[in-house]
């Protein structure tokens, strides 16, 4: 048997080429380190490091060999294959083992002449925060807070607001947006809104810091359907294709920061870039809620499970999905059943961990047949085992915002595949939120039956309900602990009116008013109310009150169009509701009413049937040919035109619709016009 062997001399070539071969920070680590680690690990973001750099990284080079080793760096949380996400952060096997061989070879540098580039993102280091590098690239704009605000050094959460103003002309369109914390030591997360109605404004110029206490009011609002928001790992992305949204001229970013001293006074200086688009949304996304808001966790329980789930009443495409909860979840799950028995899983994480959180893009979107079944489970651990146990010893944890509070939520965007099933699914979902946030108000209600703001926030649901009686209850009780709140006074108004109950609501208008003579939608409301009680000229006065505090207030140059149109003032009232179709083009009152004026208006300078014939189909088509009074402009445009046949039609509809709801002054009304159209005759209003 012939036995084999190699010369010594042989058996060396190998080590000259490894030599060759070995890994060195510049031409090998620091593409990977950029891309996967710097983009949180560099100054002003949340890495609590610095890896810009070959000293960086070889400084922390044992840590980063342990941490990538097991998977904890850098952070991805969703578990591989229960969901096709994009962006994933997760190293990939080749780049671990990479990083690995790199740092067990000694941590080499390499010639400087092998070292790329530094990405845009990541080449400004100390520049001022609006001139920092972005995730996304260049933005189109870039808005911050004018001054920093300081967080204070005492211990406790702040709830805080800051009002932005966004300097645009036009309307926009927004394909994505990106956050900057400036200082993310001290922020908690951020909620985003937009609002375009100065309220947030007004609330920031009383307030002498900068921002006010509390959070976003009703008229500050997401984009609809979009998560916008920002929390501790949250990456930026563009929205999805076809869903970019709308920004309007005159809107104020409003930025809702829970935040978190560090024992020492922080500067805060927010800023938010935004990229626009030409192209406008040919999509609406909708944003679903699954989860629980009456947590109540025993100290000591480690397993404490919610479980939600929800039923699509269509077809949908999911785009994206957000999990939250904070110290004490551990384990969550999604899953999709379809109407076949087949289940695909959405998302799953084993190893929660609040300091990473991000909303998941779908790689491709995930296509959910109508009655499919979504379900959620939630596992949270109270015990001492729990390393992430806020509380030591383990107390007991309820729903709330704080910190030490718990939530469980998962958010879920998704779109009508149909685009006649948008407002199916709108409804459906606006539905399941009322009943939970209910749920979990009323519980919060029961723990503190004198809180002036939980008794409000619970009458809010049931004006959202319309459950009126309930609401009025409420709002009662609210103000008999706190009599000087203008927007108790506001609601309980608008409730009465919802009942009815005519003169007790102006009551409640001038109430508010008392408080808050700058009200201005508690100057439109008053003024609808006295012109149903006949009262023209006070409502003329509260109308013309209203657009001045609010010119962007689309409802109230409408109500005043409307009420200068009654009185004959056909010429003031186009300009009225010229300026609030500018505001809204699609409001179906204004459309109405600038149609009914161009089709019957007795001077003939201001008829344009073509015009009118337009505007009055548009309104109609709004409405679902249901609301009457667009009818009525409707088939009047149809006369001014020539259209006879038409016009009666229109009219015939309109007299079956009075009837059926009862109105026989309103049927009796369209009967004279169906007589004038028959005999081929337009419609004038009289000098």
């Amino acid at each position: 048997m012939i036995s084999w062997s190699l010369p010594a001399a042989v058996l060396c070539v190998v080590s000259p080429a490894s030599a060759q071969s070995r890994l060195t920070f510049n031409k090998d680590i620091a593409p990977i380190v950029w891309a996967r680690c710097a983009t949180c690990h560099r100054p002003g973001e949340i890495g609590p490091f610095s890896l810009l750099t070959y000293d960086d990284v070889k400084r922390r080079a044992t840590q980063i060999a342990d941490v990538t080793s097991r998977r904890l760096m850098p952070p991805w949380k969703p578990e591989p294959g229960k969901g096709d996400f994009e962006s994933v952060r997760r190293l990939t096997d080749a780049e671990l083992q990479k990083i690995q061989q790199w740092i067990s070879d000694g941590a080499s540098e390499g010639e400087r002449t092998d070292l790329p580039p530094r990405p845009a993102l990541l080449t400004t280091s100390t520049a001022s925060m609006a001139a920092a590098g972005w995730q996304l690239g260049t933005p189109d704009l870039v808005v911050a807070m004018p001054e920093p605000y300081t967080v204070r050094a005492e211990a406790g959460d702040i709830f805080r607001t800051f009002v932005i103003p966004i300097p645009t002309t036009i309307p926009r369109y927004v394909r994505a947006m990106e956050f900057k914390a400036g200082n993310a030591r001290v922020v908690h997360h951020a909620n985003i809104g937009v609002d375009r109605t100065r309220s947030s404004r007004l609330l920031d110029l009383r307030d002498p810091e900068p921002g006010y206490v509390g959070g976003m009011v009703p008229d500050a609002r997401y984009p609809e359907g979009h998560l916008l928001g920002w929390t501790p790992g949250q990456a930026p992305h563009p929205v999805s294709p076809g869903t970019a949204w709308r920004l309007d001229p005159g809107s104020d970013l409003v930025l809702q920061l829970h935040l978190q001293p560090t024992g020492k006074p922080e500067p805060l200086q927010v800023s938010v870039a935004l990229f626009f688009t030409e192209d406008p949304p040919t999509r609406t996304p909708v944003g679903l809620r699954l989860g629980s808001e009456t947590i109540d966790i025993p100290a000591g329980e480690r397993q404490y499970t919610i479980a939600d789930r929800y039923v699509v009443p269509v077809d949908v495409d999911v785009l994206a999905i957000q999990p939250h909860a904070h110290n004490l979840a551990r384990r969550m799950e999604a899953t999709a059943t379809l109407p076949d028995g087949s289940t695909q899983w959405l998302i799953a994480i084993n190893d929660w961990d609040f300091r990473w959180q991000d909303v998941y893009r779908y790689a491709r979107p995930v296509a959910l047949p109508k009655g499919t079944t979504i379900a959620m489970r939630y596992v949270y651990d109270n015990s001492a085992a729990n390393v992430r146990n806020p509380h030591a010893p383990p107390a007991r944890v309820v729903w709330g915002q704080n910190t030490t509070d718990e939530m469980g939520d998962l958010w879920i965007e998704m779109v009508a595949r149909a685009n006649a099933d948008v407002a199916t699914l709108s409804a459906d979902v606006q539905r399941k939120r009322s009943g939970e946030d209910l749920a979990a108000y009323t519980k919060l209600l029961a723990a503190e039956p004198t809180n002036p703001l939980r008794h409000d926030a619970v009458a809010n649901l049931y004006l959202e309900a319309g459950r009126w009686d309930e609401a009025i209850a409420h709002l009662r009780r609210s103000l008999e602990l706190n009599p000087q709140s203008a927007s108790s006074h506001y609601n309980l108004g608008y409730a009465m009116v919802r009942r009815g109950q005519g003169n007790e609501a102006v009551a409640e208008f001038r109430e508010a008013l008392k408080l808050d003579p700058d009200y201005a939608q508690a100057h439109n409301n008053l003024g609808a109310v006295l012109l149903m009680l006949g009262r023209a000229g006070e409502a003329r006065d509260h109308y013309r009150r209203a657009v001045t505090l609010r010119p962007d207030n689309f409802e109230a140059h409408a109500n005043l169009a409307s009420l200068l149109s009654r009185d004959g003032r056909a010429a003031d009232a186009i300009l009225e509701f010229k300026r609030a179709l500018a505001l809204k083009a699609d409001d179906p009152q204004s459309l109405g009413g600038l149609a009914w004026i161009r089709a019957t208006a007795a001077d003939a300078s201001l008829r344009n049937a073509t015009e009118a014939v337009a505007m009055a189909e548009h309104a109609a088509a709004l409405t679902g040919h249901r609301d009457l009074s667009v009818l009525d402009a409707l088939a009047a445009a149809y006369a001014s035109a020539g259209r006879y046949d038409d016009a009666a039609t229109v009219a015939r509809t309109a007299i079956a619709q009075a009837t059926m709801l009862q109105q026989p002054a309103v049927a009796a009304q369209f009967q004279e016009r169906l007589a004038l159209y028959q005999r081929r005759q337009p419609y004038r209003i009289k000098n």
